[in-house]
């Protein structure tokens, strides 16, 4: 028989707290933990430096101003949204506002350019949005060209009429 002393279990029974203690120390060293990112509380206002591009894309969001310059620049750009050849033979004309939305009205040399052009509305729309942004054409409208005058004074003798292009 053993005979187990009545101390010797108080001993061990007070060590179990600190050796269980010295067992998660040891864990916890042994597997690194990840930090949590600091979040950081931005503090400032409108008052702080911002850059000029900024500033001036509010001022026009704020005044209204943003569809007049995408349409200039649109007008502006228009050699490097359809390529310099297209660029040579069909311009922007105008860009209305009408009741479905803006309107880019082009106008093309000949009856063939506005043919062309036609064929190409779905790819010229989809150029306009990739580089200016949606919303600053809606609807696009090709016209052929504008026919000459055939009045030019009082004293003139009646053509053969109009003809189908002029260039």
């Amino acid at each position: 028989m053993t005979d187990e002393s009545p101390q010797g279990d108080t001993e061990a029974a007070s060590d179990l707290p600190r050796t269980a203690l010295a067992r998660a120390k040891a864990s916890a060293r042994a597997t690194p933990t990840k930090k949590a990112p600091v979040r950081r509380v931005q503090y400032g206002d409108d008052r702080d430096p911002q850059t000029i591009d900024t500033v001036m894309q509010g001022w026009l969001r704020d005044h209204g101003y943003e569809s007049q310059v995408g349409s200039g620049s649109l007008v502006a750009r228009w050699p490097e949204i359809v390529g310099e050849t297209l660029a040579d033979h069909v311009v922007p004309e105008a860009v209305r506002e009408t009741a479905d939305g803006r309107e880019l009205v082009l106008r093309a040399d000949s009856t063939a350019w506005a043919t062309q052009v036609r064929l190409l509305i779905p790819t010229i729309h989809g150029r306009i949005r990739s580089l200016l942004g949606a919303g600053v054409v809606d609807r696009i409208r090709v016209s052929g060209p504008v026919p000459p005058a055939r009045n030019p004074g009082p004293r003139r003798v009646p053509g053969r009429g109009p003809r189908d292009t002029y260039g």
